[in-house]
C-alpha cells in the first residue's frame, strides 16, 4: 500500500461504512466514520499537497468540515440541537470562506469574470431562491446566519467558476463539479432542516452529494497543483 494514499484508502472506507449507516440507519456506524471523512482526507491532501497559500488554505477549509460534520452529527438526540446547527453552519462558512478566497486568489486579475460578468447572474438567482424558499420555514434566530450562509456558498461557486479557462481542463472540471455538488449538499441540508421536506433517502444524498464534493475538491486542488 503507498504510504502516500494510505489515507485516501481509509477515506474510501470511511465514506462506505458512512453510506452504508445513512441507508441501513446506525447511529453507532455513522458517529465512528463521519468524522473519520475529513480527517482521513486532509491526511491524504497534507501528504501529497505542495505547501503554499492555496494549499494551506483548502486544508485549512478540510479542518473546519471536520468540525462542521462533528458539530451537526451532535445536534441529534440532544438538548442543543439549535446550538450544534449553528456552531456546523459556522463552521462550515470558514470552509466556504477558505475555499472562496483559495479560487478567487488563485484566478488573480485572469479570472473568467472580467470578460463575462454577467455569469454571476445564475448564482444570484440560487442565492435569492434559496434564502426565499427557506426564509418563512426557519426560526427568526436562524434567518440571518443562514442568509450568510447562503451568501458565502453562492460566492465560493461563483470563485470556483472564475478559474474558467484560467487553469488546465480536467482539475476546473474536478473543482467545479465538486463545489456544484457541495452547494446540493447545503441545499438539501437546509430543505431538511427547515422545511421537513419528505425526500428519501435525504440523510444519503447529503453525505453522497457531500462526500463526492470533498473529494473533487481535493483531487482537482492536487491535480492543479502537480500541473501549475
Amino acid at each position: 500500500m503507498s504510504k502516500k494514499n494510505s489515507w485516501l484508502y481509509l477515506f474510501f472506507l470511511a465514506a462506505f461504512v458512512n453510506l452504508y449507516a445513512n441507508i441501513f440507519p446506525n447511529q453507532l456506524l455513522s458517529y465512528i466514520s463521519k468524522p473519520m471523512l475529513m480527517i482521513s482526507l486532509g491526511f491524504h491532501f497534507w501528504n501529497n499537497r505542495k505547501q503554499n497559500r492555496y494549499t494551506n488554505l483548502i486544508l485549512t477549509g478540510l479542518f473546519f468540515a471536520f468540525l462542521g460534520d462533528t458539530f451537526l452529527m451532535l445536534r441529534f438526540g440532544g438538548t442543543n440541537e439549535e446550538l450544534f446547527f449553528l456552531l456546523g453552519l459556522g463552521s462550515f462558512l470558514i470552509t466556504q470562506l477558505c475555499y472562496f478566497i483559495a479560487f478567487w486568489t488563485y484566478a488573480g486579475s485572469n479570472g473568467f469574470l472580467r470578460k463575462k460578468p454577467w455569469i454571476v447572474l445564475p448564482f444570484l438567482i440560487y442565492f435569492v431562491w434559496n434564502t426565499y424558499n427557506l426564509w418563512y420555514d426557519m426560526p427568526t434566530a436562524f434567518r440571518l446566519p443562514v442568509m450568510v450562509y447562503s451568501g458565502v456558498i453562492t460566492m465560493m461557486a461563483v470563485s470556483c467558476f472564475n478559474l474558467y479557462k484560467t487553469i488546465p481542463k480536467i482539475p476546473f472540471q474536478y473543482l467545479l463539479i465538486g463545489v456544484l455538488l457541495f452547494v446540493i449538499s447545503d441545499s438539501l441540508i437546509g430543505i431538511s432542516q427547515f422545511k421537513k421536506a419528505a425526500i428519501p433517502y435525504t440523510d444519503f444524498l447529503i453525505m453522497s452529494t457531500y462526500i463526492a464534493a470533498q473529494y473533487l475538491i481535493v483531487s482537482g486542488s492536487l491535480l492543479l497543483e502537480r500541473e501549475d
